[in-house]
């Protein structure tokens, strides 16, 4: 059995520990989001997957499969303001963007095992996304968290 779904509920809990004000989202968007979002567990593109696992055995034993595998995320910011000069502020939402997962990467030093659910769960990937929209500027974070974990027999 796989401990995907167990880190995940524990990874949507440590988003929420680190940013109990901003929106946090198990899985993609099925309601309105607010101008600060976390997603866990969400690619953001239809053609990607939201979580891609490998497992192998281990040095030829029956012990549970050894499990690695990828959790695509996001952090989000967007502002419908302007700058002090009337131009859309990207600093603001990029600067926001990057606090936001700033605290998820604080949590996950405290508690890389995600309450002994894993092995090991470590940021390892990073794609920054900056926009500017009608509504004003935005800025998302797609984060990867990488976990290495013995699936639970």
């Amino acid at each position: 059995m796989s401990t995907i779904p167990g880190a995940l509920d524990a990874l949507v809990a440590l988003a929420e520990r680190a940013h109990p004000d901003v929106q946090v989202l198990d899985g993609g968007p099925t309601v309105e989001v607010r101008d600060d979002v976390i997603a866990i567990g969400y690619s953001g593109s239809p053609s990607e997957p939201d979580i891609r696992s490998t497992l192998a055995r281990e040095q030829l034993d029956m012990e549970p499969d050894r499990e690695a595998y990828d959790v695509m995320c996001m952090a989000s910011a967007w502002r419908g303001d302007a700058h002090r000069d009337g131009r859309p502020d990207s600093r603001t939402v990029r600067v926001r963007a990057f606090e936001l997962l700033a605290g998820i990467r604080d949590e996950l030093g405290r508690d890389p095992r995600l309450g002994e659910t894993v092995m090991m769960a470590r940021m390892s990937t990073l794609d920054v996304v900056a926009d500017q929209t009608k509504a004003g500027p935005v800025c998302t974070v797609r984060f990867v968290i990488h976990i290495d974990a013995y699936a639970v027999a």
